[in-house]
């Protein structure tokens, strides 16, 4: 396949993707640590590599050389990197993509994650990312996304997870997303809002809300009781910090108080939005019930 090397060939069971790029799209790396916490979990094997020569600036993104062996050098070139996890467990199998923003030719590169899809029989389609905010870190992380198609979109609703109306200029997951839908894929991105103040990366709680989100959304089987106890320090560090300084704990004050009356306005609007909204039709209703049955029966509620 153009623009992408292979070096496995896996019996994957309907699989799904999850893909996270790291640059615009990921604020304080919460997205692509989140997409790096589920490779080493899994312990998740190399599936492919997309050739980084069409896609990127390599004076701007510059490779790195690194000594390999004693009288050789290596040199790292910006990678996004396809990784399998076989669920021996569970009724499907994953695939994550994690990698960096690309420079050049999106509509190329999309086209070759879509083809890839297709040719691995991949049918689900998450991307994650990170966007910063005015929001205050002492308050659940806020997320937001869009799905497609309706049943995706309303499993996304009854999460908790905002639907999004954003309009302005986007990045790869935007691209991706909307390539995705245009291949009839099923697609959802989910973002995690991080506070702007704080510019400490990786960020382990918008990590963690993205992997928790991930979770409900593709019932995917992840511990993240690390991922907690990171999230817990985290937040130690960072109440001592604001602690230590007045103004800023005014900031975050306002911000809580901005936040709560944002959320009061979100819940009626979306109150009048289930009072308008048109009944599902018999196949989206049909679609959700096998869907509900099938993690069911992978979670040990029924019997085959």
């Amino acid at each position: 396949m153009d623009h992408i090397n292979s070096y496995a060939s896996p019996e994957l069971r309907n699989p799904a993707l999850i893909a996270a790029f790291g640059g615009w799209n990921d604020a304080s790396e919460g997205a692509t640590f989140a997409a790096r916490v589920l490779i080493q979990q899994w312990r998740a094997r190399k599936l492919a590599e997309i050739d980084p020569e069409e896609f990127f600036v390599f004076t701007d993104s510059r490779p790195h050389v690194r000594v390999a062996g004693r009288f050789q050098r290596r040199v790292d070139w910006p990678a996004n990197e396809f990784f399998y996890h076989i669920d021996s467990e569970g009724e499907r199998d994953y695939v994550v993509l994690v990698g960096s923003e690309p420079q050049l030719k999106w509509r190329a590169f999309t086209n070759a994650i879509t083809g890839f899809c297709r040719q691995r029989g991949i049918g689900t389609v998450v991307t994650l990312g990170g966007q910063v905010a005015d929001v205050p870190h002492t308050l659940p992380v806020r997320l937001s996304g869009i799905g497609s198609p309706s049943w995706l979109a309303r499993k996304m609703r009854r999460l908790g997870i905002e639907t999004t109306f954003y309009e302005g200029p986007t990045g790869i997951v935007g691209v991706l997303n909307a390539a995705c839908a245009r291949k009839r894929l099923a697609t959802a991105s989910l973002w995690a809002l991080s506070p702007e103040y704080l510019s400490a990366s990786p960020n382990p709680k918008v990590a963690l809300a993205l992997l928790e989100a991930l979770r409900d959304l593709l019932d995917v089987k992840v511990d993240l009781a690390d991922l907690q106890s990171l999230e817990e320090q985290f937040d130690r560090q960072v109440a001592e910090i604001v602690a230590e300084d007045a103004e800023l704990q005014d900031y975050v004050r306002q911000l809580e108080e901005q936040a709560r009356a944002e959320e009061a306005g979100r819940l009626d609007a979306e109150q009048r939005r289930l009072r308008q909204r048109p009944l599902p039709s018999s196949e989206e209703l049909i679609r959700e019930v096998e869907e509900f049955l099938r993690r069911r029966r992978s979670q040990g509620g029924e019997q085959g």
